[in-house]
């Protein structure tokens, strides 16, 4: 009898792979297609309710044959008498042939169901339990995208293993068990339309998991080349990455990543909820899947993650926002937001021979320009070593009184590091002041900037009580208002037991500086969301990629798109001119356009000191731009209501325009500021997309003689001309009926 069931489940399961392979399908198989259309993208078919039967199958005889048959078996005589005994064993026979029936009906209708759709909520998600595959269900298209769980090695595992799917705990919709302890468990959650599970690995012990999501479906946002992250298209579409550990924290050998977040135009999410490392592969050697797991068992014995589904990109990132804190803190207040107005200044790409021309350029163009300073960033030369916080009395003095009669306060760039040639040194190895590494008993030693350095441990009280009385005579002596954190060096792989120990120093270095100053600066960040903070987008001036000859400005709008969406709604526009003996006049005209519509800019002294005649330009265009927008828009209350990203992509205004998924130059401000920046000297023109708007309203553009032409939402500007000084943005209007009267 148990073969007989064994066997009857193992036909249903082909069976239900047969229904999966029928003709108009199998042609999907082969194709590398990312954006599903009707009927197209998907191996698999639309989903459909089950009717309780099997198709394609029966259990009673073949009716040909048994016509055959009967020709060549002789009759009976009517007229025979049956025994009565006979009759009787003959009735019991049936009687038992109808339970056995009926039973059997039972055991296959009951694995059916069990095999096929387990866990089905709202018609979003489907679990097989068979195949331990998760399939998604986006209402727009009504394709299923797959999630194999496990990998090669779980499938081999599960063979020679007992199955428990007893869920000891009621939160878990589902429960798969390993006899060496290995544990699936699924969750379920739901908020504001948006539908999640939670799929938990635990007890990791016999292998890695590798859960892989196939990308049939929609274009992907994220981040997923760590190394490199100027290098992430938008969408990451065409993107291929191998298999690759991304982890919080600065590694010279990984890159940075700033949070584990996938968000899909299908209106599909992927959370990782684990702050440790993971590994990570996108699309790698055209495979068309996008694939998480651990880094090792050592690390970390679990891995937890989440995918979401909604009805639209724009809902599911909300509510995956909501759920996860991918929302910015929302204790801003105006006065905390009253340098964003101006420019700080930036002296550490000053590139400056003599420390005198920069303190004659801040003394005279405060007068003479009356040049906007808000902050200034003291160069790394104003103060000693890595870990001495210290600044050189001498020369603050020489730009104290001009500082002080422009209202302009200072920035001290902080490094969570000591170098070896720091006066802090020596007492820091002695009172175990740093980071210590299991592996080898001794201090984390670590290259940092090309510097040999040990990491400053907050874990230790007396450690945050040292670096918080230094800080504090630096505000006490220097006017310095804002700290600006550098970046954090990754210390996950110090101690077996503690995976996710960078999270927590971006954690208690923000959070001690917050405590002295409000909202501070961050080179890079992971998971700080809840504390108020300013994130830097960096620009570079670069060959262009077609011709050297030509210079450019980096395109970063997919880093400030992402990290919008990420959270950071504070994000301060910055200009790397380092690797240049000279910045291009048009470029840093290009980058000022740009920079206008962020909602802080750092200013390069060095690229103004070189290009003296756009000074004007920039202090009145740029600057009166700038102010008049983020009055307008009022940004605080943007801060306050948290749930909508300030600096928008253009499909967050038409997330049914599939026009816009794939434009990565362009983006929103609010709904109400299209920004369509020019990126390389001697362009005069470039291709607008205006997205479509729900209301009745068109795109209009003002010319510098003070004209205004209005231009229709929802189609192509193709060669629009733009000069030099032109700042190509476009504000929409609503358009009112004209009165018959």
């Amino acid at each position: 009898m148990g073969s007989r069931t064994e066997n009857t489940t193992v036909n249903l399961c082909e069976r239900e792979n047969d229904k999966l392979l029928t003709p108009g399908n199998d042609d999907n198989l082969n194709k590398q297609k990312y954006v599903s259309t009707q009927g197209e993208g998907s191996l698999l078919p639309s989903k459909t309710t089950s009717t309780g039967g099997v198709e394609g199958r029966s259990n009673t005889p073949n009716s040909h044959s048994l016509s055959s048959k009967s020709t060549e078996v002789k009759t009976e005589d009517h007229n025979m008498k049956i025994p009565n005994w006979r009759k009787k064993v003959l009735k019991v026979a049936v009687t038992l042939m109808f339970f056995i029936m009926a039973i059997g009906v039972i055991v296959i209708w009951t694995l059916h169901e069990g095999g096929g759709e387990i866990m089905k909520d709202d018609g979003v998600f489907t679990f097989d339990i068979e195949e331990l595959e998760l399939f998604i269900y986006p209402k727009e298209t009504g394709n299923a995208i797959k999630i194999k769980l496990g990998g090669a090695d779980f499938k081999t595992l599960v063979k020679d293993t007992s199955v428990s799917d007893h869920c000891d705990d009621a939160a878990n919709k589902y429960c798969y068990f390993l006899q060496d302890g290995t544990a699936l468990l699924l969750k379920s959650r739901q908020m504001d339309g948006v539908q999640c599970y939670q799929v938990i690995w635990q007890n990791l012990t016999t292998f890695l998991p590798e859960d892989c999501l196939e990308l049939n479906h929609g274009y992907w946002y994220g981040v997923v080349n760590t190394q490199s992250p100027s290098k992430n298209t938008w969408p990451i579409q065409d993107m291929q990455i191998s298999k690759r550990k991304v982890q919080a924290g600065f590694n010279k050998g990984i890159g940075n990543i700033y949070d584990y977040y996938w968000l899909s135009s299908s209106g599909t999410t992927v959370y990782v909820i684990d702050d440790s490392a993971v590994q990570v592969s996108f699309n790698h050697s055209n495979s068309n899947k996008f694939c998480i797991s651990p880094v090792s068992r050592k690390m970390l014995n679990s891995l937890q993650y989440a995918i979401c589904q909604g009805p639209s990109i724009k809902e599911v990132h909300i509510g995956t926002s909501k759920m996860f804190g991918l929302q910015p803190a929302d204790s801003f207040n105006s006065t905390d937001l009253e340098w964003t107005l101006d420019y700080s200044w930036d002296t550490q790409t000053s590139g400056l021979e003599d420390r005198n021309e920069l303190i004659s350029f801040i003394n005279n163009n405060t007068d003479n320009n009356n040049l906007s300073c808000g902050l200034l960033e003291i160069p790394i030369e104003w103060g000693g070593d890595f870990g001495d916080f210290e600044i050189d009395a001498s020369l603050f003095q020489s730009v104290e009184q001009k500082l002080k009669d422009s209202k302009c306060s200072l920035i001290y760039k902080i490094y969570p590091v000591s170098s070896f040639e720091s006066s802090n040194f020596i007492s820091g190895i002695r009172s175990n002041m740093f980071v210590f590494n299991l592996y080898s008993n001794a201090t984390y030693l670590l290259n940092y900037e090309n510097t040999q350095c040990a990491v400053w441990d907050l874990w230790n009280q007396k450690v945050q009580d040292f670096v918080m009385k230094e800080l504090t005579k630096l505000m006490a002596n220097f006017r310095v208002k804002k700290f600006n954190l550098q970046s954090v060096p990754s210390v996950d792989g110090v101690d077996d037991y503690w995976s996710s120990r960078s999270k927590e120093l971006y954690g208690y270095w923000l959070r001690m500086l917050d405590n002295m100053t409000r909202l501070n600066f961050q080179e890079e960040t992971f998971r700080t969301q809840s504390i108020p903070s300013a994130v830097e987008i960096l620009f570079r001036q670069i060959p262009k990629r077609e011709n050297s000859s030509q210079i450019c400005l980096t395109n970063s709008i997919p880093n400030l798109l992402t990290l919008s969406l990420f959270g950071y709604p504070l994000l301060v526009s910055t200009l790397d001119i380092s690797a240049y003996s000279s910045v291009d006049p048009e470029i840093l005209v290009r980058w000022l356009q740009v920079s206008a519509f962020l909602p802080a800019i750092k200013l390069p002294i060095s690229a103004l000191m070189q290009n003296i005649n756009y000074l004007s330009y920039a202090n009145i265009e740029i600057l009166g731009l700038h102010k008049t927008i983020f009055e307008k828009l009022d940004f605080l209350k943007y801060l306050k209501r948290s749930n909508e990203p300030f600096i928008r992509p253009l499909w967050w205004l038409a997330p049914e325009d599939s026009k816009t998924l794939t434009i990565a130059d362009q983006f929103l401000v609010g709904d109400d500021y299209l920004v369509a920046p020019v990126f390389c000297s001697g362009q005069r023109s470039r291709d607008i997309y205006l997205p479509r708007t729900a209301d009745k309203s068109v795109w209009q553009y003002s010319f510098r003689n003070g004209t205004t032409r209005n231009f229709a939402s929802g189609g192509w500007i193709r060669e629009f001309h733009v000069s030099v000084l032109d700042i190509p943005y476009f504000t929409r209007k609503v358009v009112l009926p004209i009165s018959d009267d």
